[in-house]
């Protein structure tokens, strides 16, 4: 439940290409820390570039968050995303829910997250692919500070008994 089915650099590491080739229409990604960084509502031109891209492929980019609608949208308020707040992840339960609104199959979606703890455990257990990211700062808010000390052993873990669990540059770049 908590192994990835890749390890990528970072979010925009996600090409269009291997997407289409997936038959991904949506990827569904968490905001602190994986598109943002957790403490702070500033991103770089890669960002926007990278969900123009998405956006001109149809490859809808969602948020995924458990926090406020009025916290992610004022983070994203210019970015051309649509939102899931308070998700409760790891909890399946919205994730699900909402795919089941949007008519959404779980097999056109990718999940994406910096957290072994919520963002992969709660895209597996909603029967997503899920991509683990490295986070976007080294620092952490507090409440995210435990799923890390936990995250650590349970990462060493995945990787020591799969030799392809490594930090990747694309989808393609696997084993």
């Amino acid at each position: 439940m908590f192994k990835p089915y890749v390890m990528l650099n970072k979010i925009t590491d996600l090409e269009v290409s291997d997407l289409k080739e997936m038959n991904i229409t949506t990827i569904m990604t968490d905001l602190d820390n994986t598109l943002l960084p957790w403490n702070s509502n500033d991103y770089d031109l890669t960002l926007r570039k990278w969900l123009n891209q998405m956006n001109a492929a149809d490859i809808e980019v969602m948020i995924v968050s458990n926090n406020s609608y009025e916290r992610v949208e004022k983070a994203v308020v210019d970015l051309p995303v649509s939102i899931v707040a308070r998700a409760v992840k790891p909890l399946p339960f919205v994730i699900m829910h909402h795919l089941q609104m949007e008519h959404i199959s779980p097999s056109s979606v990718l999940f994406v997250g910096d957290q072994v703890m919520t963002d992969v455990l709660a895209g597996n257990m909603s029967g997503l692919k899920t991509v683990l990211v490295k986070p976007l700062v080294k620092t952490d808010a507090k409440k995210t500070r435990v799923n890390r000390f936990f995250e650590r052993p349970i990462l060493h873990f995945i990787q020591k008994h799969d030799t392809n669990m490594y930090w990747k540059d694309s989808l393609n770049d696997r084993d």
